[in-house]
């Protein structure tokens, strides 16, 4: 599994583990914690890939995000102690999701939202990212492409490439 960028402070391996109704759970692991982070929905991974950024300060937020909060309890504003790497890149590529895995680099967060690549570790696949949305649009269609060759999608679901008019005619 070559061809990441190894000495990114903020490489990610996202374990997807159940995968339901459009939502999924699952398993995060970095470089700078032996033990994973979990997570019960795609809002809460990026949370936590966006608090593990702004931990290694890497990549620099090119804006400063709103927020109805007072500034200063902001992450990005607070003085966080300087975060230390635990883990080998081999180490953390080596966990594999129930359903499946893939692995985050976010290079660049511009425009309020995160430009970077992902990699479908079971199909050694790659593609890049211009936002935070279109990084979960990639991994919905890989955990649905999954489900379909496995046949555990749920029968309620129309297939991805099912039209709207389709998907109203069966929920009638």
């Amino acid at each position: 599994m070559d061809g990441f960028y190894a000495s990114a402070p903020n490489l990610c391996n996202v374990c997807i583990d159940k995968a339901e109704k459009g939502e999924y759970a699952g398993r995060l692991y970095h470089y700078y914690q032996l033990e994973p982070e979990s997570f019960k929905s795609q809002y809460e991974m990026i949370r936590r890939i966006e608090l593990l950024c702004d931990r290694v300060n890497y990549p620099q937020a090119s804006e400063q995000i709103r927020s109805f909060a007072p500034t200063d309890t902001c992450l990005r504003n607070s003085k966080e102690p300087k975060v230390e790497r635990c883990m080998s890149k081999e180490k953390l590529i080596e966990p594999k999701g129930e359903k499946v895995t893939f692995v985050v680099h976010v290079m660049y967060r511009q425009n309020a939202t995160w430009q970077g690549s992902v990699t479908w570790a079971e199909k050694k696949q790659t593609a890049n990212f211009r936002s935070a949305l279109e990084l979960i649009k990639l991994m919905d269609s890989a955990v649905e492409a999954t489900a379909m060759a496995d046949g555990t999608q749920e029968k309620d679901d129309p297939p991805p490439e099912a039209s709207a008019p389709a998907r109203q005619a069966k929920k009638k």
